[in-house]
């Protein structure tokens, strides 16, 4: 059943009749061939053949369907359990036991998470790093940490409080963002990824032909002082799709007074402005990468690599 590049010639067309027509089939037969193939690929087969499993897979049609959780792992060790969705990011914890999202990330919070009293999640979408960060959390029982996650869109918001559900995790979870001013605004939604919400049109649209506008809540981002205020260090993590500048412009005064570290997401269309901002002149900067962190002069966008992980030369004011 290995349809991958390196299968026989004559296999590789089998797979995909084979895949096209369960996909236009019935539900509950593509559902029991999907369950099998998980069954065997994340218990017989080498890592190479669970990808090539995983690639013959994704990317096809198949009906909507509800998946059972799956026990993975996250960076080198965090054992966490997610449900996987067809075509999406998560969907590789079918056909394997580890899932190969923003490694470098992943390792990163490993080895320093642990200093942090208070980190807030910023566009936690469905919630993996929340899990992964609790999973750490419990491996020391003894330290007082909390985790706050904002995540404004309906559906990855469903998702990521079933995965922490499944968990147990322990976390103050907001469906809304974080934005200048509280209300509502417009967010927009690519139709099949769930990963590119942004309240930048332009940012949406560059991942599918179709977007949906959602109204959703904002918080404040001065609203983010009643767990800065309080925590000896803290972290904030920002993955919000193209509003980034937009969001670090709002929480510049807190910036400035409680020296958070920072992890964020570097595109092309945001390198320019996050740099124009006076607030991260006093931020080292690290572009972080599977061989740990690189410092650099300026963030900058880089294939492969995308979040930078900044923190402030001088100390918080009190």
């Amino acid at each position: 059943m290995d349809y991958g590049s390196a299968a026989p010639a004559g296999l590789r067309p089998f797979g995909d009749a084979l895949h096209r027509a369960l996909a236009r089939g019935p539900r509950w037969l593509a559902q029991a061939y999907l369950f099998l193939l998980s069954l065997i690929s994340r218990n017989l087969l080498s890592r190479r053949n669970q990808q090539r499993i995983y690639n013959a897979v994704r990317g096809r049609p198949w009906p909507a369907m509800d998946l059972a959780a799956r026990d993975v792992v996250l960076g080198k060790s965090s054992r966490v359990r997610l449900v996987p969705h067809l075509g999406e990011f998560d969907e590789q914890a079918l056909f394997s036991r580890r899932l190969d999202y923003e490694p470098a990330t992943f390792f990163l919070l490993e080895r320093t998470a642990a200093r942090y009293d208070v980190i807030v999640e910023i566009g936690a979408n469905v919630g993996i790093f929340t899990v992964f960060l609790d999973a750490l959390r419990r491996r020391r029982p003894w330290q007082r940490q909390h985790i706050v996650s904002f995540e404004p869109a309906p559906e990855a918001c469903r998702r990521l409080r079933r995965n922490i559900e499944l968990n147990g995790v322990k976390a103050t979870v907001y469906q809304a963002a974080v934005g200048p001013e509280p209300g509502q605004r417009t967010f927009y939604e690519p139709v099949g990824h769930l990963t590119n919400g942004s309240f930048v049109r332009d940012f949406a649209a560059q991942y599918g032909e179709e977007v949906e506008e959602t109204t959703v809540e904002v918080i404040a981002a001065s609203e983010l002082e009643a767990w800065l205020g309080p925590a000896r260090r803290s972290l904030i993590k920002i993955d919000v799709e193209g509003f980034e500048p937009e969001l670090l412009a709002a929480l510049a005064p807190l910036l400035a007074r409680y020296r958070p570290d920072l992890l964020i997401e570097v595109m092309p269309s945001t390198q320019g402005p996050l740099e124009a901002l006076g607030v991260l002149d006093s931020y080292d900067r690290f572009l972080v990468t599977d061989k740990g962190l690189r410092p650099a002069k300026e963030l900058h966008f880089t294939a492969g690599y995308f979040d930078w992980f900044l923190t402030s030369r001088t100390p918080r004011r009190n």
